[in-house]
Protein backbone atom coordinates (compact mmCIF):
# COMPACT_ATOMS: atom_id res chain seq x y z
CA UNK A 1 0.00 0.00 0.00
CA UNK A 2 0.93 3.86 -0.42
CA UNK A 3 2.49 5.23 2.82
CA UNK A 4 0.38 8.04 4.19
CA UNK A 5 1.72 11.49 4.95
CA UNK A 6 5.16 11.29 7.46
CA UNK A 7 5.21 7.84 7.66
CA UNK A 8 8.62 6.08 7.43
CA UNK A 9 9.12 3.35 5.45
CA UNK A 10 12.42 1.34 5.07
CA UNK A 11 14.43 4.85 4.31
CA UNK A 12 12.16 5.98 1.67
CA UNK A 13 9.07 8.36 2.56
CA UNK A 14 6.27 8.48 0.33
CA UNK A 15 3.92 11.50 1.24
CA UNK A 16 0.83 11.50 -0.85
CA UNK A 17 -0.51 14.48 -1.57
CA UNK A 18 -3.82 13.26 -3.25
CA UNK A 19 -5.14 9.79 -4.16
CA UNK A 20 -6.39 10.08 -7.69
CA UNK A 21 -8.26 8.24 -9.45
CA UNK A 22 -6.51 7.55 -12.90
CA UNK A 23 -7.85 5.58 -16.36
CA UNK A 24 -4.86 3.37 -17.96
CA UNK A 25 -2.09 5.46 -16.72
CA UNK A 26 1.58 5.25 -18.09
CA UNK A 27 4.49 6.46 -15.92
CA UNK A 28 7.11 8.65 -17.92
CA UNK A 29 10.08 8.98 -16.02
CA UNK A 30 12.86 12.34 -16.51
CA UNK A 31 15.21 11.93 -14.28
CA UNK A 32 18.97 13.66 -14.90
CA UNK A 33 21.09 11.60 -16.73
CA UNK A 34 23.20 11.88 -19.70
CA UNK A 35 23.44 15.16 -21.25
CA UNK A 36 20.00 16.24 -18.91
CA UNK A 37 17.96 14.58 -21.59
CA UNK A 38 15.46 12.98 -19.68
CA UNK A 39 14.91 15.67 -17.35
CA UNK A 40 14.60 18.46 -19.86
CA UNK A 41 11.77 16.37 -21.61
CA UNK A 42 10.45 15.45 -18.64
CA UNK A 43 10.15 18.81 -16.81
CA UNK A 44 9.35 20.10 -20.69
CA UNK A 45 5.82 17.69 -20.41
CA UNK A 46 5.13 19.02 -16.89
CA UNK A 47 5.57 22.59 -18.07
CA UNK A 48 3.01 22.13 -21.08
CA UNK A 49 0.57 19.46 -19.87
CA UNK A 50 0.43 21.46 -16.25
CA UNK A 51 0.71 18.37 -14.40
CA UNK A 52 -0.64 17.93 -10.65
CA UNK A 53 2.00 16.74 -7.78
CA UNK A 54 0.28 14.37 -6.05
CA UNK A 55 2.91 12.92 -4.14
CA UNK A 56 6.53 13.03 -3.36
CA UNK A 57 9.36 10.72 -2.65
CA UNK A 58 12.15 11.89 0.49
CA UNK A 59 14.81 9.16 0.90
CA UNK A 60 18.06 9.53 3.13
CA UNK A 61 19.29 8.13 -0.32
CA UNK A 62 18.94 11.06 -1.77
CA UNK A 63 21.04 14.07 -1.38
CA UNK A 64 21.72 15.68 1.83
CA UNK A 65 20.67 19.04 1.22
CA UNK A 66 17.70 21.29 0.93
CA UNK A 67 16.86 23.50 -1.87
CA UNK A 68 16.47 27.18 -1.71
CA UNK A 69 13.15 28.28 -3.04
CA UNK A 70 12.05 31.95 -4.95
CA UNK A 71 10.58 33.11 -1.50
CA UNK A 72 13.75 31.97 0.31
CA UNK A 73 12.51 29.62 2.00
CA UNK A 74 13.97 25.73 1.83
CA UNK A 75 12.49 22.27 0.33
CA UNK A 76 14.38 19.09 1.05
CA UNK A 77 15.49 17.02 -1.77
CA UNK A 78 12.95 14.88 -3.02
CA UNK A 79 11.13 12.94 -6.36
CA UNK A 80 7.97 14.46 -7.41
CA UNK A 81 5.17 12.53 -8.77
CA UNK A 82 2.69 14.42 -10.94
CA UNK A 83 -0.46 13.17 -13.19
CA UNK A 84 -2.39 14.78 -16.18
CA UNK A 85 -5.90 13.24 -16.83
CA UNK A 86 -6.38 12.49 -20.58
CA UNK A 87 -9.19 10.70 -22.76
CA UNK A 88 -6.71 8.39 -23.98
CA UNK A 89 -4.05 7.60 -21.46
CA UNK A 90 -3.60 9.41 -18.09
CA UNK A 91 -0.03 10.09 -17.32
CA UNK A 92 2.35 10.12 -14.54
CA UNK A 93 5.66 11.97 -14.71
CA UNK A 94 8.26 10.89 -12.24
CA UNK A 95 10.35 14.12 -12.07
CA UNK A 96 13.41 15.20 -9.72
CA UNK A 97 16.67 16.96 -9.53
CA UNK A 98 18.99 13.51 -8.70
CA UNK A 99 18.78 9.99 -8.76
CA UNK A 100 19.85 7.44 -5.65
CA UNK A 101 23.54 8.16 -4.87
CA UNK A 102 24.09 4.44 -4.53
CA UNK A 103 23.67 1.14 -6.42
CA UNK A 104 21.69 0.15 -3.31
CA UNK A 105 19.52 3.22 -3.46
CA UNK A 106 18.84 3.00 -7.37
CA UNK A 107 17.33 -0.50 -6.92
CA UNK A 108 15.05 0.74 -3.73
CA UNK A 109 14.07 4.10 -4.81
CA UNK A 110 13.18 2.17 -8.25
CA UNK A 111 11.56 -0.69 -6.34
CA UNK A 112 9.75 1.95 -4.37
CA UNK A 113 8.44 4.09 -7.79
CA UNK A 114 7.03 0.50 -8.97
CA UNK A 115 4.83 -0.38 -6.25
CA UNK A 116 3.40 3.52 -6.66
CA UNK A 117 3.07 2.84 -9.84
CA UNK A 118 1.58 -0.86 -9.51
CA UNK A 119 -1.04 -0.07 -7.51
CA UNK A 120 -2.37 3.13 -9.23
CA UNK A 121 -2.88 0.71 -12.77
CA UNK A 122 -0.40 2.02 -14.67
CA UNK A 123 0.32 -0.59 -17.99
CA UNK A 124 3.05 0.72 -19.41
CA UNK A 125 6.21 2.82 -18.69
CA UNK A 126 8.36 5.48 -20.53
CA UNK A 127 12.29 6.51 -19.17
CA UNK A 128 13.99 9.10 -20.99
CA UNK A 129 17.34 9.61 -20.95
CA UNK A 130 20.41 10.01 -23.52
CA UNK A 131 23.06 7.78 -25.15
CA UNK A 132 26.07 9.83 -25.24
CA UNK A 133 28.54 9.33 -28.22
CA UNK A 134 31.42 11.90 -27.42
CA UNK A 135 30.62 13.65 -30.45
CA UNK A 136 28.16 16.73 -31.17
CA UNK A 137 25.11 15.91 -34.30
CA UNK A 138 22.67 18.62 -35.67
CA UNK A 139 20.02 15.67 -36.42
CA UNK A 140 20.31 13.22 -33.08
CA UNK A 141 18.70 10.04 -33.89
CA UNK A 142 16.33 8.21 -30.98
CA UNK A 143 17.72 5.13 -29.50
CA UNK A 144 15.54 2.29 -27.79
CA UNK A 145 15.67 -0.54 -25.31
CA UNK A 146 12.08 -2.46 -24.34
CA UNK A 147 10.89 -5.68 -22.22
CA UNK A 148 9.94 -7.80 -25.35
CA UNK A 149 10.31 -8.25 -29.17
CA UNK A 150 6.48 -6.68 -29.75
CA UNK A 151 7.72 -3.32 -28.27
CA UNK A 152 10.85 -3.60 -29.87
CA UNK A 153 9.15 -3.97 -33.17
CA UNK A 154 7.00 -0.98 -32.26
CA UNK A 155 9.33 1.34 -31.61
CA UNK A 156 11.20 1.00 -34.87
CA UNK A 157 7.84 1.40 -36.41
CA UNK A 158 8.20 5.03 -34.76
CA UNK A 159 11.50 5.92 -36.31
CA UNK A 160 13.72 4.39 -33.44
CA UNK A 161 16.75 2.75 -33.82
CA UNK A 162 19.05 0.21 -31.87
CA UNK A 163 22.48 -0.11 -31.37
CA UNK A 164 22.25 -4.43 -29.81
CA UNK A 165 24.74 -4.35 -26.86
CA UNK A 166 25.19 -1.24 -24.49
CA UNK A 167 23.69 -1.19 -20.80
CA UNK A 168 21.49 1.27 -19.20
CA UNK A 169 21.86 2.74 -15.77
CA UNK A 170 20.25 4.19 -13.21
CA UNK A 171 16.25 4.86 -12.92
CA UNK A 172 16.30 4.84 -16.50
CA UNK A 173 17.63 0.77 -16.71
CA UNK A 174 15.85 -0.13 -13.58
CA UNK A 175 12.61 0.60 -13.85
CA UNK A 176 12.81 -1.45 -17.14
CA UNK A 177 14.57 -4.81 -15.33
CA UNK A 178 12.27 -4.83 -11.90
CA UNK A 179 9.33 -3.56 -13.70
CA UNK A 180 9.53 -7.13 -16.40
CA UNK A 181 9.12 -9.31 -12.40
CA UNK A 182 5.88 -7.41 -12.05
CA UNK A 183 4.95 -8.09 -16.08
CA UNK A 184 4.86 -4.25 -16.73
CA UNK A 185 5.99 -3.18 -20.45
CA UNK A 186 8.28 -1.04 -20.58
CA UNK A 187 11.03 0.86 -22.89
CA UNK A 188 13.79 3.66 -23.08
CA UNK A 189 14.16 6.27 -25.30
CA UNK A 190 17.76 7.45 -25.32
CA UNK A 191 18.75 10.74 -27.55
CA UNK A 192 21.65 10.45 -29.32
CA UNK A 193 23.55 13.26 -27.20
CA UNK A 194 27.44 14.12 -26.61
CA UNK A 195 27.44 13.04 -23.04
CA UNK A 196 29.05 15.85 -21.40
CA UNK A 197 26.74 18.65 -22.84
CA UNK A 198 22.86 19.63 -21.62
CA UNK A 199 21.34 19.13 -25.25
CA UNK A 200 17.43 20.91 -25.66
CA UNK A 201 17.48 19.05 -29.27
CA UNK A 202 18.16 15.52 -28.08
CA UNK A 203 15.58 16.13 -25.71
CA UNK A 204 13.43 17.10 -28.40
CA UNK A 205 14.19 14.67 -30.61
CA UNK A 206 13.06 12.02 -27.80
CA UNK A 207 9.68 13.99 -26.92
CA UNK A 208 9.13 14.14 -30.44
CA UNK A 209 9.12 9.99 -30.51
CA UNK A 210 7.37 9.44 -27.06
CA UNK A 211 4.68 11.93 -28.29
CA UNK A 212 3.93 9.72 -31.47
CA UNK A 213 4.11 7.00 -29.23
CA UNK A 214 1.45 7.72 -26.89
CA UNK A 215 -1.09 9.68 -29.47
CA UNK A 216 0.01 8.74 -33.22
CA UNK A 217 2.03 12.41 -33.56
CA UNK A 218 2.37 15.48 -32.35
CA UNK A 219 3.99 18.82 -34.28
CA UNK A 220 7.49 19.60 -32.89
CA UNK A 221 6.81 23.21 -33.15
CA UNK A 222 3.29 23.96 -31.78
CA UNK A 223 2.23 26.10 -29.37
CA UNK A 224 0.47 26.25 -26.14
CA UNK A 225 -2.53 27.48 -26.87
CA UNK A 226 -2.79 24.48 -29.52
CA UNK A 227 -2.20 22.06 -27.02
CA UNK A 228 -4.96 23.55 -24.82
CA UNK A 229 -7.12 23.16 -27.57
CA UNK A 230 -6.30 19.52 -28.43
CA UNK A 231 -6.07 18.78 -24.33
CA UNK A 232 -9.44 16.01 -24.32
CA UNK A 233 -8.22 14.43 -27.55
CA UNK A 234 -5.19 13.26 -26.15
CA UNK A 235 -2.23 16.01 -27.46
CA UNK A 236 1.00 15.97 -25.80
CA UNK A 237 2.04 18.79 -27.78
CA UNK A 238 5.56 20.07 -27.97
CA UNK A 239 6.19 23.71 -27.38
CA UNK A 240 9.08 23.91 -29.71
CA UNK A 241 12.46 24.44 -29.21
CA UNK A 242 12.97 27.43 -27.87
CA UNK A 243 11.16 26.34 -25.02
CA UNK A 244 13.48 23.48 -24.27
CA UNK A 245 16.41 25.73 -25.12
CA UNK A 246 15.24 28.41 -22.33
CA UNK A 247 15.13 25.70 -19.95
CA UNK A 248 18.65 24.59 -20.59
CA UNK A 249 20.05 27.90 -19.99
CA UNK A 250 18.18 28.27 -16.15
CA UNK A 251 20.81 24.96 -15.98
CA UNK A 252 23.54 26.57 -16.56
CA UNK A 253 26.11 28.64 -14.92
CA UNK A 254 30.02 29.78 -15.32
CA UNK A 255 30.80 27.02 -12.45
CA UNK A 256 29.11 24.03 -14.03
CA UNK A 257 31.69 23.10 -16.85
CA UNK A 258 29.04 21.74 -19.05
CA UNK A 259 28.42 24.09 -22.14
CA UNK A 260 24.45 24.05 -24.35
CA UNK A 261 24.45 21.67 -27.46
CA UNK A 262 22.44 23.62 -28.98
CA UNK A 263 24.84 26.59 -28.79
CA UNK A 264 28.28 24.48 -29.66
CA UNK A 265 26.18 23.39 -33.17
CA UNK A 266 25.23 26.81 -34.19
CA UNK A 267 21.63 25.32 -33.97
CA UNK A 268 19.32 28.07 -31.91
CA UNK A 269 21.36 31.41 -32.31
CA UNK A 270 18.52 33.61 -31.76
CA UNK A 271 17.49 32.23 -29.05
CA UNK A 272 20.08 33.11 -26.27
CA UNK A 273 18.60 34.69 -23.00
CA UNK A 274 19.88 38.14 -21.99
CA UNK A 275 23.25 38.08 -19.95
CA UNK A 276 21.29 38.86 -16.86
CA UNK A 277 19.07 35.60 -17.36
CA UNK A 278 22.04 33.82 -17.58
CA UNK A 279 23.99 34.99 -14.32
CA UNK A 280 20.51 34.86 -12.19
CA UNK A 281 20.24 31.18 -13.56
CA UNK A 282 20.77 28.53 -10.38
CA UNK A 283 24.03 26.93 -10.32
CA UNK A 284 23.91 23.00 -10.77
CA UNK A 285 25.03 21.14 -7.75
CA UNK A 286 27.71 18.10 -7.56
CA UNK A 287 24.96 15.89 -6.69
CA UNK A 288 23.25 16.87 -10.88
CA UNK A 289 27.04 16.50 -11.87
CA UNK A 290 27.45 12.56 -10.37
CA UNK A 291 24.00 11.89 -12.19
CA UNK A 292 25.28 12.86 -15.47
CA UNK A 293 26.64 9.95 -15.86
CA UNK A 294 23.04 7.87 -15.57
CA UNK A 295 21.02 7.82 -18.80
Amino acid sequence: MLSDNNIKMDDIRVKMLERPELDNPVLIEGLPGVGLVGKLAGDHLLDELDGKKFAEIYSIYLPPQVNIQKDNTVELVNMGLYYWKNKKNDMILLLGGFQGLTPESQYRISDKTLDIAEELGVGRIFTLGGLGTGSITKNPKVYGAATSKVLVDELSEHGVVFRGSGAIFGASGLLLGLGMDRDMDAVCLMGETHGQIIDAKSAEVVLNVLTSMLDGGADGEGQQDDRRAEEGHGQAVLHGSAHLHKIVHSYLSASTGLSCAACLAGRTPDMHPTMKEKASAPMISSGVMLALIMV
